[in-house]
């Protein structure tokens, strides 16, 4: 019988030795109370040396088991612990896609991090739950929001498609101009209407933006050309005036001439800030010395 007995406190300490060695504690920590139960059964009152021998390596190695489930229970309360902070932060988020990404990724790393005691564990997760629930209720009112949001912008911009269309029928370059600038910066700040309803809100846009700039090219490229017209016709003006002055008869017919390319030099127009003032500065000059040489003529 104490043969028997020797055996089986043999084999317990034994399978002690191999639970403090494993790696998986959940099970560990329900097989060393089946065999905590059998090694009080082997007990008896009175103990010879090997029993207590004996004794001290069955309990050192479930010491050792205890040792490493407080140590492991002790890093997935710091582990929930650090990942209920990290909730608290994605609540604090005011991006709602990041912050419903995080939370994802913190659940995730909860299912992940294993369990502490069960009083511990049940305590963090009702902690890490109010947090969550919290997130929900935000989430559902960002959304909810966002969609009124989405309707208020949707018909801002729409008002400014109204508006850049009338833009559009504008005739006075300058004002048409400064329509458009003041329509643009207020599409530039306008917020969302969603994805799928921004990009069909700004095609439309796109097109009248398009139109303006067109007409905004014809305009300057129409007005080269007029500019271009007019200068080579004040050339000719100034060659008609250089041709009286270099003559100076001043008969009658001769000064009316003169007086008549003045007229024709303000029908003609101005002829762009590149040209005109040289072409007046010349132009000027010989009146102005015809006129003169006249009036010592004619003393």
């Amino acid at each position: 019988m104490e043969e028997k007995k020797a055996i089986t406190k043999e084999t317990l300490v034994e399978k002690a030795q191999e639970l403090a060695n494993s790696e998986n504690l959940s099970t560990a920590l329900r097989q060393v109370r089946d065999l905590k139960k059998q090694w009080r059964r082997l007990s008896g009152e009175e103990e010879s040396l090997y029993d207590m021998e004996m004794n001290e390596k069955f309990y050192g190695f479930i010491d050792a088991i205890n040792a490493k489930v407080t140590a492991a229970y002790s890093s997935v309360e710091d582990k929930k612990k650090e990942i209920i902070e990290n909730a608290k932060k994605a609540l604090e988020m005011t991006n709602m896609k990041k912050a419903s990404n995080a939370m994802n990724d913190l659940m995730e790393e909860w299912k992940a991090s294993g369990r502490a005691a069960k009083e511990v564990d049940d305590e963090l997760w009702n902690e890490f739950t109010e947090v969550r629930n919290a997130f929900f209720d935000k989430r559902k009112a960002y959304y909810d929001n966002l969609a009124e949001t989405f309707a208020a912008n949707k018909a801002a911009k729409e008002a400014l498609i109204a508006r850049i269309k009338e833009v559009n029928l504008i005739e006075n370059i300058k004002e048409k101009t400064a329509a458009f600038n003041e329509v643009m910066e207020e599409w530039k700040k306008s917020g969302s209407a969603g994805r799928e309803t921004d990009d069909e809100l700004w095609k439309e846009f796109s097109a009248e933006r398009k139109q303006f700039y067109a007409s905004r090219n014809a305009y300057y490229d129409n007005l080269k050309e007029t500019f271009s017209q007019r200068t080579e016709a004040k050339k000719e003006i100034i060659s008609q005036a250089k041709i009286n002055l270099a003559r100076s008869e001043f008969t009658d017919e001769e000064v009316e001439s003169m007086k008549a390319l003045r007229n024709k030099w303000k029908e003609v127009g101005n002829a762009g800030k590149e040209n005109e003032e040289a072409l007046w500065q010349e132009f000027n000059d010989i009146m102005k010395r015809y006129f003169d040489n006249m009036r010592d003529y004619r003393k």
